[in-house]
């Protein structure tokens, strides 16, 4: 898998996906080995269908702050997004929405790990912090 510049998301050289409208930055790919989600410029999350290269629903959208990083939770069932306004969202897979906000940066959330449990997310900044 790959992101680029280019706006598009490549699965192998066979497949890619198209909608973003800016460069994609972040991908994951969902534990049931069919859906992805991606992140990107243009301020949105979008969920994947693998077998046919087509978005399923609506992008995810919370304020309109480019998508810089994504984490999925060691369960699958929520990802956390990191964006330009320096807040952390974690967002629910199955109804796509943001179930919390995180904020304490002051610049781009640009890196976010789980620990293995799924108890807490680390993010790390720009602004030469890593929050917990």
């Amino acid at each position: 898998m790959s992101s680029s510049a280019s706006k598009t998301l490549a699965i192998a050289p066979s497949q890619t996906m198209r909608g973003h409208t800016e460069r994609v930055y972040d991908a994951v790919h969902l534990p049931d080995g069919r859906r992805i989600i991606t992140c990107s410029a243009d301020g949105s999350l979008r969920l994947w269908d693998l077998k046919n290269s087509t978005q399923i629903g609506e992008d995810w959208r919370d304020e309109n702050h480019e998508v810089r990083s994504m984490s999925l939770s060691p369960n699958g069932g929520v990802v956390a997004s990191g964006c330009n306004d320096g807040k952390l969202r974690l967002w629910d897979v199955e109804t796509r929405k943001v179930i919390w906000k995180l904020t304490g940066h002051t610049k781009v959330v640009w890196a976010l790990c789980w620990s293995a449990d799924g108890e807490r997310v680390t993010s790390g900044s720009w602004d030469g912090t890593a929050r917990v």
